[in-house]
């Protein structure tokens, strides 16, 4: 668990398959994870069922809970982990548009960036940002990440950044 001033992260649970099928049964957020269909609460269930090991899966969820209540209000994961690189990507999203702006992103980033660089001993993270979420590009660069080129992302463009641990 990875602990900060409002929020902590940690891993999935079981009883997180309903926060996390509604959060990708969402199609608000379909764009960014290149879904195209509902998954099941089977799906979901044998997702959180899993264990999760970003060294055998070179991916890993983390739940971002405030504090105060302990309840679940967004994602922060890890992917593409390519140990041999020393690199992975990171992409966030808070569920309710009630707890966006509130600094819990930027506290859930500050955090694994922390974790990234210091347990996992990463040198190189990178995300993608489609080019009109304004928010997302702020936060990213407020913590050094570097907009690197252009690319596309599930038939879209996106802006690639970029943060090296020199």
């Amino acid at each position: 668990m990875l602990i900060g001033s409002h929020i902590f992260l940690r891993s999935v649970q079981s009883s997180d398959a309903d926060f996390i099928l509604a959060l990708e049964n969402n199609p608000a957020n379909w764009e960014i994870s290149g879904t195209t269909k509902p998954f099941t609460k089977e799906e979901i269930i044998a997702f959180v069922s899993e264990e999760q090991d970003i060294h055998q899966n070179n991916q890993f969820r983390f739940i971002i809970c405030l504090n105060s209540t302990q309840q679940p209000i967004g994602t922060i994961d890890l992917f593409e982990y390519y140990k041999q690189l020393n690199r992975v990507g990171v992409g966030i999203i808070i569920a309710e548009e009630c707890d966006r702006k509130k600094g819990y992103a930027s506290e859930a980033l500050q955090l694994i960036i922390n974790y990234c660089f210091s347990e996992l001993k990463i040198v190189h993270l990178f995300c993608n940002i489609f080019k009109d979420n304004k928010n997302s590009i702020r936060l990213f660069e407020k913590y050094g990440f570097q907009f690197n080129e252009e690319r596309e992302l599930f038939g879209k463009p996106v802006n690639y950044y970029e943060l090296k641990n020199d």
